[in-house]
């Protein structure tokens, strides 16, 4: 929320500047509205990843974890076969729902030129890096504090999920099992590291079927 609220106050700060000319604006092509959208969209895991780091900094707490991982052979098979396994989880939901994937994952014309790579920048760089920070950085390092392993990553997983609440329950359902997989990971490796590239490289598996499906 905090985050959010960063991105929006920039966003309406921004709308009360002079307007620059439009060969200064970036993504000329699109309108006032369209580019706030987009900040909208992109700015608060920005945002979040300030908010974690300047908490870290200013209170006492367990490392966020950027140290050098271990790998054991399961943390690199779970890097290589995850991908595939969300997409077709995610597929298999949204059959459930009545959703033909192939119809629910068509990318929106709104995703063109600069845009689209600004989205595909968001998705597998900017949300993993963040997100991963949060769930399996502080929240994770907090929480094994006081629990077991396996209560730390199901508790860590759960509040990850329900953060993927806002468009309704297939989200959440959908992306629980990954929670579980990279609070897994945390465990195995003692490092972010390992998150962060599982995470990204789900979220990538995910951009390329809906780039398919939209070719």
């Amino acid at each position: 929320m905090a985050a959010f609220g960063l991105a929006f106050g920039a966003v309406a700060a921004a709308g009360r500047l002079p307007a620059p000319p439009p060969g200064l604006l970036p993504f000329s092509s699109l309108s006032g509205g369209e580019r706030a959208i987009l900040a909208l969209t992109v700015l608060p895991h920005a945002g979040l990843a300030l908010l974690v780091l300047l908490a870290a900094r200013l209170r006492p707490g367990p490392p966020l974890g950027f140290t050098r991982p271990a790998l054991p052979r399961r943390a690199l098979l779970l890097i290589l076969l995850w991908p595939p396994l969300q997409v077709a989880g995610t597929a298999g939901l949204l059959l459930l729902a009545g959703q033909p994937p192939a119809r629910a994952w068509r990318l929106s014309p709104f995703l063109t030129g600069g845009v689209f790579w600004t989205w595909i920048l968001w998705l597998v760089v900017l949300a993993p890096l963040a997100e991963e920070m949060l769930f399996r950085g502080d929240l994770f390092g907090r929480l094994r504090r006081h629990l077991a392993p396996a209560a730390t990553i199901a508790v860590s997983a759960t509040v990850f999920a329900l953060c993927h609440a806002e468009q309704g329950l297939l989200q959440p359902v959908s992306v629980l099992p990954l929670g579980v997989a990279l609070g897994a990971m945390r465990l195995w490796t003692g490092s972010l590291w390992p998150c962060i590239a599982l995470h990204a490289a789900s979220n990538g598996a995910v951009v390329l079927a809906r780039v398919w499906s939209t070719g």
